[in-house]
């Protein structure tokens, strides 16, 4: 009866950073790809988190992302200023505003998108057959990276 391979810790530690390193290089890739000028992570993922919940208060996302409610509240002022974010009072309380991401962020997302995928296909293309057959295999399993709890 053989046993199941066991993960080592230095394959965790290296599997994680190579997460993160590819998170990185993807945002950077995707911006300078399509065009579009280099945005703070803090605004990256306040955006992210509108997209993922849209409608959602500033301390809404404040309290989802664990940070100060003063904080997102001068993010969500950039993103305001610059066009990817819009506040629309909420129609049960008129002193509160939803947040919502606007068309030219949803248009910048796509292009982000059309980049990766450009990006990604020319990586492949330059693998061998077997190398990319792995990594497409691997798919489901890169997958379940993305599944770790907000919290």
């Amino acid at each position: 009866m053989s046993k199941s391979p066991r993960v080592v810790d230095d394959d965790v530690q290296l599997l994680a950073q190579t997460a993160r390193s590819l998170v990185w290089a993807l945002r950077r890739f995707g911006e300078r790809e399509a065009g579009l000028a280099s945005i703070p992570n803090s605004e990256i993922e306040v955006l992210r988190t509108v997209a993922e919940r849209p409608g959602s208060t500033v301390s809404e996302v404040a309290r989802f992302l664990g940070l100060q409610s003063s904080n997102v509240s001068t993010t969500v002022r950039s993103l305001v200023d610059r066009g990817l974010l819009e506040r629309r009072a909420d129609p049960g309380d008129r002193r509160s505003h939803r947040l919502h991401r606007t068309a030219l962020a949803e248009r910048d997302n796509r292009m982000i998108d059309e980049m990766w995928v450009r990006g990604v296909r020319s990586l492949l293309d330059g693998m061998s057959p077997a190398d990319a057959a792995k990594l497409a295999e691997a798919i489901p399993l890169l997958a379940r990276l993305g599944t770790m709890p907000d919290s």
